[in-house]
């Protein structure tokens, strides 16, 4: 009995991993590629990339923007990087959405803008955060969330930094909107980081005290049976 009960703890644990790699450097279309299997960061999965069309201003291709992980199971996050700059009054942008999950509840996210700059008062970098807590969002990847949810808004020179907390919740859907406009000068993009903050699961919590206890437990009765047999 007991070692059934291991071998359905062990079940619990690979099913929770799945089958996705460690998540990389690459670009955006790289992490698109990788679909509902997504990748992870310690134990939390990014998963479903998809390129959004975003407020109909010029569209950076997915190969233009660089993704970095960073990290650990209850501090995972990304970070997105530009490097292309918008002039002559023309704006760039890139947007997409993805989810996270793990073995974990997540109780808040950040955003942080950095490394961009503008010529003149009249540019702008921009960079929106939206988060759906435990739910998804419709096909624009903002609206229709069915449960609390929220936006974090960076603008640089002016807010490079924003933060949200919310109940425990097992994930999370995130859409990022960065943002390059001239108003006449230059904007040169930078980069946009999304940090999580996450603490144990109850459950995963017990399984895994449980599951030592019994290792503990066999230990113990295979170590009685070798004394008794001498």
């Amino acid at each position: 009995m007991k070692q059934i009960l291991l071998l359905a703890i062990a079940a619990v644990s690979v099913a929770r991993l799945g089958i996705a790699v460690t998540c990389g450097t690459g670009s955006l279309s790289g992490y698109v590629a990788l679909g509902a299997t997504g990748c992870t960061i310690g134990g939390d999965t990014l998963y479903n990339f998809q390129i959004l069309p975003g407020s109909g201003l010029t569209e950076l291709g997915g190969g233009s923007v660089t993704i970095t992980p960073m990290g650990g199971v209850y501090t995972p996050g990304l970070t997105l990087s530009i490097n292309q700059s918008a002039t002559m009054g023309n704006a760039i942008e890139t947007m997409f959405t993805y989810d996270i999950s793990g073995p974990v509840l997540y109780t808040g996210i950040s955003s942080v803008l950095g490394g961009s700059s503008e010529s003149t008062p009249a540019d702008g970098v921009t960079g929106i955060v939206n988060y759906c807590e435990g739910g998804n969002f419709g096909s624009d990847g903002v609206d229709d969330c069915l449960k609390p949810n929220g936006a974090l808004v960076t603008v640089d020179g002016v807010q490079n930094t924003d933060t949200g907390t919310f109940s425990s919740v097992p994930f999370l859907a995130v859409t990022d909107d960065f943002m390059l406009d001239s108003g006449g000068g230059t904007a040169k993009g930078g980069t946009l980081t999304n940090s999580f903050t996450a603490v144990p699961e109850p459950v995963s919590t017990a399984l895994a005290g449980l599951g030592l206890a019994l290792v503990g437990a066999m230990k113990v009765r295979t170590s009685r049976a070798k004394q008794e047999s001498k």
